[in-house]
């Protein structure tokens, strides 16, 4: 959930009720900040046991060992990335698409802590925002040259639904995940969901859109799909929660 300070939200509608919500230190959607909103998030983590968190570095303006260092410290369940919104390609640690130390540093970070690793996928209107990064296929390398649990955000929306049900349905290791796509379109935009169950997680991205409600927003995703494990479980095991 991003922009947490001063959102009002429900927990329960119908027969859904939210257990847990996890942060996403993506606020404002374009920074040059080295942790973007994690330690506002963070402070709002510590008032309320729902929450949870996660962490979040940026590979072009910091060194992110000691970053990742004290994120991992205080608590987090993975890592987000944004290569839209940072202006990075996920493969740029490679030798022939740059090399990026601090990219490298943090894919061996997330290797050695055991942390699933969430990228956005797909455009953004967002000031700064670069979408020529939201190509899933630039995370093709990450999952082939590290031993890391991947998770696709947004499933590559609008423009690369196709690229990213490929990945998740070929790769053992990689999941997608479905905030932003109206639920009432989530199955004509990705017909064959249902077929990679165990791969797919839910997420919100509340409160991105005017008039959304959370507890609402999982019942209306939920009658759609059907799928406790979309909703809940898979997420629990991915992040071991």
């Amino acid at each position: 959930m991003k922009n947490v300070q001063d959102t009002k939200f429900t927990t329960s509608f119908n027969d859904v009720e939210i257990e847990k919500i996890i942060l996403v230190p993506s606020h404002p959607c374009w920074s040059e900040d080295c942790s973007d909103g994690f330690y506002f998030d963070y402070e709002e983590r510590l008032k309320n046991q729902m929450f949870l968190q996660w962490g979040e570095v940026n590979p072009i303006t910091c060194k992110v060992r000691e970053e990742l260092e004290r994120q991992h410290k205080i608590g987090i369940v993975g890592l987000k990335l944004h290569p839209v919104h940072h202006g990075f390609s996920p493969n740029g640690y490679r030798p022939e698409e740059g090399g990026n130390k601090e990219l490298l540093e943090i894919y061996q970070f997330a290797e050695e802590k055991k942390l699933p690793i969430l990228f956005h996928t797909g455009t953004s209107v967002g000031v700064g925002s670069r979408n020529k990064y939201g190509d899933p296929i630039l995370i093709d390398d990450v999952i082939k040259d590290f031993d890391l649990k991947v998770i696709l955000a947004h499933a590559g929306r609008p423009l690369w639904y196709d690229t990213a049900y490929y990945l998740a349905r070929n790769y053992s290791n990689v999941f997608l995940e479905i905030s932003s796509i109206p639920p009432k379109n989530i199955l004509k935009k990705l017909p064959r969901l249902l077929e990679i169950e165990d791969k797919v997680m839910y997420g919100s991205d509340f409160p991105a859109f005017r008039g959304q409600d959370l507890a609402k927003h999982a019942w209306e995703v939920y009658s759609t799909l059907k799928s406790e494990k979309i909703m809940a479980s898979n997420a629990k095991r991915v992040l071991q929660l």
